[in-house]
């Protein structure tokens, strides 16, 4: 565990090149790679050449050694691009989900910090909690690769190694790069804290980042704080280090490094500080923890594993062509390896369960009661008319050629209750639903293979320069016969269930379309009544599209 090479070093001075790519963040921001410098003796050894004839034959006998080193050495440089790629990747996500604004961990407000009457500044727990709890997350301001070395008795050659043993760090060139750009200046450098992250087998970066001939022996991930503001939920890197009676440690979180938690290992009471122990604690305490944020906080754990496996598929050719280009990506020039950060829903609302990862398609159970569904076809019945769509080309209003199914709106304010249920699951706002739809498909009428999402922003249904970021649908009644939705990218078929609510996520947070989402509603046999929405990333603005101008279709308010 990571609890084992926590560390607090001194300032590392920035030395050699300034690599810059591109990285799609909510900001737009540019992410340098800081290349470090080596001098390591080993680097400058020569090859010796052999003697002529020593390969028979009057051959020198060198130019097959020659020629297998060189393979080794191309090999290992596609290798080491990799690497640096997955690492700028990881750093990329780690920002994203360190915005509050696009991801709110379940454990936000399990500690905060206080000020002392003499000044000082302390973490504490909001809170009573129990051992194993996950009190906060580490802060990831900057991220980089380096070699953990053993203690050097020899004290002149400390400092030395600890220059060389640093690779490359990842940072937002935008926002932090007077940190790393004043080479001697250890205060504008600013790297105050590292905390060392093992690569240990399990973890999606272990195979991205030690794929090398020869391994990376002993290498590890770095996470640096060097910054004040830090988000709630991201604390742990305030949390104070002693030995007068810690209650916490700092663990990778299974499958999620570089994201690192600190646990609680005792229970914890409300208003007492949080104290890191200076030794790791028991071996038994920590697997003890490790089993206890296993089971807890599988949904949680699940949803971020799911985006640092995103940032760990990106490949030695991607990797390349990043840094030598330093191209930007655009809307519609999408890597679907590269996708995400996705809109985070609410991973603990009752009955929800993940039907595939990556991309993600969940189900929920019982989202709407037996009433609700026969209220809801009550209301819309009456009401149902053949799909329309907005020509694109002439403006037109036409029939949907690829959906044969009638449907009619229903007004928010006919049904509260329903809203209230989308914007707890979607964890949205409800001017960021698209109107809802009821829709009917009776024998024989289907919605051909699409995808929800557009190729980038748009304005359309309302909204404008944005894009549909959750699918939401519900069936409204039992179906014996037909009528299933299948994604054929991912071959997951789901069959009609009374109450039963669908989620999956047409398009990234970056408004990019996902075309692994594409699915159809198969021919129907038995009739078939659904209620979706469509969460966007802008609320709607659009007032043509204003919930008033909608028909009303009874007076029952659900």
């Amino acid at each position: 565990g990571v609890e084992s090479f926590e560390m607090f070093l001194r300032i590392i001075p920035v030395i050699a090149l300034s690599l810059r790519c591109i990285l799609l963040l909510n900001t737009q921001c540019t992410i340098s790679v800081q290349a470090f410098a080596s001098s390591s003796p080993k680097r400058k050894k020569a090859v010796r050449a052999g003697k002529a004839g020593s390969g028979g034959f009057g051959s020198s006998g060198t130019n097959s050694r020659a020629k297998t080193k060189e393979e080794r050495s191309a090999n290992n440089e596609d290798a080491d691009k990799h690497a640096k790629q997955t690492v700028r990747n990881l750093f990329s996500v780690c920002s994203h989900i360190q915005n509050p604004e696009l991801y709110q961990p379940l454990w936000a407000d399990a500690c905060h910090m206080v000020q002392g009457s003499d000044g000082t500044i302390s973490t504490v727990a909001s809170k009573d909690v129990k051992k194993g709890a996950v009190l906060t997350l580490f802060p990831i301001h900057a991220l980089g690769l380096r070699t953990l070395r053993k203690n050097n008795t020899k004290k002149k050659t400390k400092k030395k190694n600890r220059r060389e043993d640093t690779e490359f760090v990842a940072y937002d060139l935008d926002r932090d790069g007077e940190y790393f750009q004043e080479e001697n200046n250890q205060q504008a450098a600013g790297l105050r804290m590292k905390l060392n992250i093992p690569l240990e087998d399990g973890q999606p970066a272990s195979s991205s980042i030690l794929a090398r001939e020869g391994g990376r022996k002993n290498k590890v991930l770095f996470a640096m704080l060097f910054r004040e503001d830090v988000a709630p939920g991201w604390l742990g890197g305030r949390v104070r280090s002693g030995t007068d009676e810690p209650n916490c440690v700092t663990l990778p979180l299974p499958g999620a490094a570089p994201l690192c938690a600190v646990v609680a290992t005792k229970d914890v009471n409300e208003g007492d500080e949080l104290v890191q122990g200076l030794k790791p604690p028991e071996v038994k305490v920590l697997e003890e923890c490790k089993g206890i944020i296993a089971t807890e906080y599988e949904a949680e754990l699940s949803e971020l594993q799911g985006y640092i496996e995103m940032a760990c598929k990106t490949t030695a050719t991607s990797a390349t062509n990043n840094e030598s280009t330093a191209t930007e990506e655009k809307a519609g020039d999408t890597d679907n390896h590269l996708l995400g950060p996705f809109h985070q829903i609410n991973q603990q609302y009752p009955g929800l369960t993940r039907l595939h990862r990556n991309p993600d398609i969940y189900r929920v159970d019982n989202f709407l009661s037996d009433d609700e569904c026969d209220r809801i076809i009550a209301k819309a019945t009456p009401h149902l008319a053949p799909c329309l769509i907005k020509n694109e080309s002439t403006g037109a209003i036409e029939r949907d050629p690829s959906r044969t199914s009638t449907d009619a709106n229903l007004p928010r304010a006919e049904a509260p209750s329903i809203v209230s249920k989308l914007t707890d699951l979607a964890r949205c706002r409800a001017d960021q639903l698209e109107i809802l739809q009821i829709l009917r498909y009776t024998q024989g009428q289907e919605f051909q293979p699409h995808t929800d999402g557009y190729a980038g922003p748009v304005s359309a249904c309302g909204f404008e320069e944005s894009n549909r970021l959750v699918t939401v649908f519900c069936y409204l009644n039992d179906v014996a016969r037909g009528g299933s939705t299948y994604f054929p990218e991912m071959d997951v078929e789901i069959r009609p269930k009374k109450g039963m609510a669908v989620v999956h996520f047409p398009s990234d947070t970056e408004l990019r379309e996902d075309e692994r989402t594409l699915h159809q509603g198969m021919p129907a046999i038995d009739d078939k009544l659904l209620l979706a929405t469509w969460v966007w990333a802008k609320p709607r603005s659009d007032p043509n599209y204003d919930e008033k101008k909608l028909a009303s279709l009874n007076s029952d308010v659900i």
